[in-house]
């Protein structure tokens, strides 16, 4: 099965269940969008953003009222014209759930109700799919970090050969300059492997679930 069949399966699957949805997004809690129905037009990275704002502020409300916030299940809001249901899916992931009001006036909760039963027991039968798209959203990440750090070595490369080669009447600002690029960009290539070592343990955890979860 091709990747970009894997990460548009369960959105087609929830749309085909839940006419009713307008749109779908999934979202790491950081804010990261890595699937959903919205089109170019508007601000993908916004979207996530908000959303992850969402699930920040009502974690602090909780804190200010001095309640216990382990994990939320579910987050509803409602207007005359939509509804948003955000649901947590795994623990980094969430997925929210646009519904437009047109035959009803209203969303009845029982309705609610019925869409959410609905939306997770479809979660619940590709628990395996969405942890394969994690992998390969995770996958794709290291890919752009490697495709950056292989950039910037090439430019301390040249830079340090920049640098060996000055004339000795250059201005001793201008090496102190260079120098310093070379050290950001150093630093730069240390905070790239970071993430890069840190997305390698994460997809091996990932695949260790799923693992796991066929015994």
């Amino acid at each position: 099965m091709g990747d970009i069949e894997i990460v548009f399966k369960n959105i087609i699957r929830i749309k085909a269940a839940l006419p009713e949805v307008k749109h779908v997004a999934m979202f790491y809690n950081n804010g990261t969008i890595f699937q959903t129905t919205f089109e170019q037009e508007i601000n993908i990275p916004k979207l996530g953003e908000n959303l992850a704002k969402v699930l920040k502020h009502i974690r602090k409300l909780y804190e200010i009222c001095n309640y216990n916030f382990e994990e939320y299940k579910k987050i509803i809001f409602e207007t005359d014209d939509m509804s948003i249901i955000i649901l947590k899916l795994g623990e980094d992931s969430n997925i929210a759930l646009f519904f437009r009001k047109e035959e009803e006036k209203e969303l009845k909760l029982t309705a609610i109700k019925r869409y959410i039963t609905r939306i997770e027991e479809l979660i619940d039968m590709d628990e395996g799919e969405l942890i394969i798209q994690d992998i390969i959203a995770r996958e794709e990440e290291i890919k752009h970090l490697k495709e950056e750090l292989h950039e910037k070595k090439e430019k301390i490369e040249k830079l340090s050969t920049e640098f060996k080669n000055i004339e000795e009447g250059i201005i001793e600002g201008d090496k102190k300059k260079i120098s310093k690029e070379i050290n950001d960009l150093d630093l730069e290539c240390v905070n790239l492997n970071h993430n890069i070592e840190k997305n390698d343990s994460e997809i091996t955890q990932l695949k260790e679930k799923i693992e796991k979860n066929h015994k």
